[in-house]
């Protein structure tokens, strides 16, 4: 049973009459979230992990990714061919997945098969056996991955800026995915010591939304994962890194018709004070309409670019602010020198009243229309958590993008967004002859 102190829910925020989260504690201290919404009889479930690709050795990156893959490939009480039955039978899909700040096991079912899918998901994250067997089809799988992404011009082009944007040992130097020569060299008894280390209750949550009260999840929550003992790691502060010279950085593959490019440079986190107006500033300058600036002028206009977008890629520590296109081959320092025109007037006349505001609108309704599914809110609350913002962020959120000033957006762009001379650029297509 469940003591009344495991059982003492404190409310949560509300967007209109819409969103409501209710917060609670498991016995062990995994922090649980939920959302009730009685629409429609489903439910969408979402365990959070400390465990992630920034514990990975670099030597052996991938490993987190790896670890979370093989976690529903059989377990101490489960093969890998009863489990796919049973989630067969219910009709539900269920996986896991690790990134740069966390590996998360999550689940969308019927409300009528919740059990199972607490049930399933404690299993994955506590008792996974990663036998031999699945572990060389899940390396296979991954290496056939990582050999089309070495022939694919976008993806070599993003993994050299990475390694060219930030130094030897930051996480965000290294693709989470890993890399052929690493995953080459990884075993399944490394993913067993792997997750015997990493995964654990320390700062675990798990977010609910849907057809269920928080007292009933709770209750099997409590059943599945509140004996689980281990502490696993803790998410160590990510440090700034120093930004880089600007350099450029040219790769080749053979008989591709288009050329990639990755322009940009480390930015800041998503604490950081500024973060708010640099995100409505990367709104108007690469993805707002026909994406912004960047796709009226170097797209539309100049007809340089087959696609081009910019990104502000605030995590816990300093993600890169990108530019990215796809082009002719022969039109690559002519799309490059539009991105510097760009750039420079950004930086020159700012932006303008009338691209704020829209911008501000989108920003405010693209929020509410993550909230319209319960993977929506799921990822919302999950996302709200991982950066600390609060539960009543939600609510929070029309306000402080409204408090934003026209005068800061454009102070913010002159201050993070550099010149184009101190960025690193990264191309990669075919011989140019």
């Amino acid at each position: 049973m469940i003591g009344p102190a495991t059982m003492a829910w404190t409310p949560g925020t509300s967007v209109g009459s819409r969103i409501r989260l209710q917060q609670m504690s498991l016995s062990n201290g995994i922090r649980v979230v939920v959302h009730e919404n009685r629409a429609a009889p489903l439910v969408v479930l979402r365990l959070g992990l400390q465990a992630s690709s920034s514990h990975d050795d670099p030597a052996m990156a991938g490993l987190a990714s790896l670890v979370a893959s093989g976690l529903n490939r059989g377990t101490t009480t489960r093969s890998f061919a009863e489990i796919n039955a049973l989630i067969d039978a219910a009709g539900m899909s269920i996986g896991a997945s690790s990134g740069r700040h966390q590996s998360s096991v999550g689940a969308r079912c019927l409300a009528e098969d919740l059990r199972l899918a607490v049930q399933l998901i404690a299993d994955f994250a506590r008792n996974p056996t990663f036998p031999d067997d699945e572990f060389a089809l899940l390396k296979g799988q991954v290496l056939n991955g990582l050999r089309q992404a070495e022939n694919d011009t976008g993806s070599v082009a993003h993994r050299n800026f990475r390694e060219h944007c930030y130094p030897e040992g930051h996480p965000y130097r290294l693709r989470p995915q890993g890399y052929l020569l690493s995953i080459e060299g990884i075993g399944a008894a490394d993913l067993r010591s792997a997750h015997a280390a990493t995964f654990g209750v320390n700062g675990a949550v798990v977010v609910v939304s849907g057809d269920v009260g928080p007292e009933q999840v709770t209750d099997l929550l409590e059943e599945s994962l509140g004996s689980w003992s281990p502490a696993g790691v803790e998410r160590g502060a990510i440090s700034q890194p120093i930004r880089p010279a600007a350099t450029r950085h040219d790769a080749t593959i053979e008989g591709k018709a288009q050329s990639d490019l990755v322009v940009g440079v480390p930015c800041i986190a998503r604490s950081h004070p500024d973060f708010h107006a640099l995100r409505l500033a990367n709104l108007i300058f690469g993805r707002l309409g026909m994406m912004g600036r960047l796709g009226e002028s170097v797209r539309e206009a100049k007809g340089l670019a087959y696609g081009i977008s910019s990104d502000l890629d605030a995590g816990l520590g300093a993600g890169p602010w990108t530019i990215r296109a796809g082009v002719n081959p022969a039109n690559v320092d002519a799309a490059l020198e539009a991105i510097r025109v760009e750039i420079d007037r950004l930086h020159r006349d700012g932006v303008t009243e009338d691209e704020f505001e829209r911008a501000r609108r989108f920003s405010t309704g693209s929020v509410a229309l993550q909230l319209e599914s319960n993977d929506g809110i799921a990822n919302t609350v999950g996302d709200i958590i991982l950066h600390g913002l609060g539960l009543d962020y939600i609510d929070r959120y029309p306000e402080i993008v409204g408090a934003v000033t026209l005068e800061e957006v454009n102070r913010a762009a002159r201050l993070h967004f550099p010149k184009f001379d101190d960025l690193v650029v990264s191309v990669c297509g075919p011989p140019v002859l």
